[in-house]
């Protein structure tokens, strides 16, 4: 069954004679816990509940119906979070010096109380900067 890791599964697992069907990607099988991890939810089901697994041929992949794209308004960033967040997902970042624009979907790299740093190595000031950040609407 590990060979099955990482792969598009059906799972049907249940208990007193109900059975559900589940679909997703096969992450981790964890014989510590006993149970399988279904993704993208990162379903734990446990093994004495696993009625039948079926591999899904290649093609047969579900399709996001709300694939990932940039949500067309951005938000201001003032918080130390705000650019942890925007640095650790890689989000798109726009920057503003009074209303010229210095740089448009840049990714940012590190930043300190007064600074950020930005992917082509320029250190820009929080205080002299505003820094927009748009989320990711739909699924990865």
């Amino acid at each position: 069954m590990r060979q099955w890791k990482g792969r598009q599964v059906i799972l049907y697992h249940g208990n007193n004679g109900h059975t559900q069907k589940v679909r997703g990607t096969l992450e981790k099988w964890d014989d510590i816990r006993k149970c399988v991890i279904l993704g993208p939810k990162m379903l734990a089901i446990p093994f004495e509940n696993i009625t039948h697994i079926t591999m899904l041929p290649p093609g047969r992949e579900r399709k996001s119906r709300h694939p990932a794209r940039l949500n067309t308004f951005g938000y201001v960033m003032n918080v130390p979070l705000q650019f942890d967040n925007a640095i650790h997902f890689q989000s798109a970042v726009t920057i503003w010096r009074d209303d010229q624009l210095i740089a448009y979907n840049v990714k940012l790299v590190s930043h300190s109380a007064d600074h950020v740093t930005l992917e082509d190595g320029q250190t820009l000031s929080k205080e002299e900067h505003l820094f927009v950040v748009r989320s990711l609407r739909g699924e990865l």
